[in-house]
């Protein structure tokens, strides 16, 4: 009886995406990842409105619609990552056309987190006098003397 070996074809890598569906893959990624950053900047630009207009509560609100597309953000970054090198292979006027968005995504965001920042310190010292005024507030304190009724609403007998 021979012993079974294992063919080495059977060992063998899948092969790799054709050049058709890798370049449409990254096109996709590409497109994708700038769709995010239109979308963040839009949400972005909103919240910074809303600050200068004072409506810090208001601007809070967007935090949920931005931690999703940051998600998603980073979710395509490791899409393109994946992609790797291919990426500069297959279209290399868009990769650094993304690259360029990229830097100026990332110095919006340092300004926005600066605002963010600024508007929450504001927030909190505004919060904080509130609080400490009304703990200053002098509270009427009881008499020391016994309370008399006054002779003109008293009960005269008889």
């Amino acid at each position: 009886m021979t012993e079974a070996r294992s063919h080495p074809a059977s060992r063998r890598r899948p092969t790799a995406q054709p050049p058709d569906a890798r370049h449409h893959e990254a096109a996709t990624a590409l497109t994708g990842i700038e769709a995010t950053m239109d979308a963040l900047l839009q949400l972005i630009e909103a919240e910074a409105e809303l600050l200068r207009a004072g409506k810090i509560f208001a601007a809070r609100e967007l935090g949920q619609r931005k931690s999703h597309y940051a998600k998603r953000y980073m979710d395509e970054l490791a899409v393109l990552g994946a992609i790797g090198q291919s990426l500069e292979d297959l279209d290399p006027g868009q990769v650094a056309r993304l690259r360029q968005r990229h830097e100026e995504f990332r110095s919006v965001l340092q300004i926005n987190l600066a605002a963010l920042a600024t508007a929450r310190a504001v927030s909190d010292s505004a919060l904080q006098a509130v609080v400490d005024n009304s703990r200053n507030l002098r509270r009427p304190e009881p008499h020391a003397e016994e309370v008399r009724p006054n002779p003109r609403f008293g009960r005269h007998a008889g």
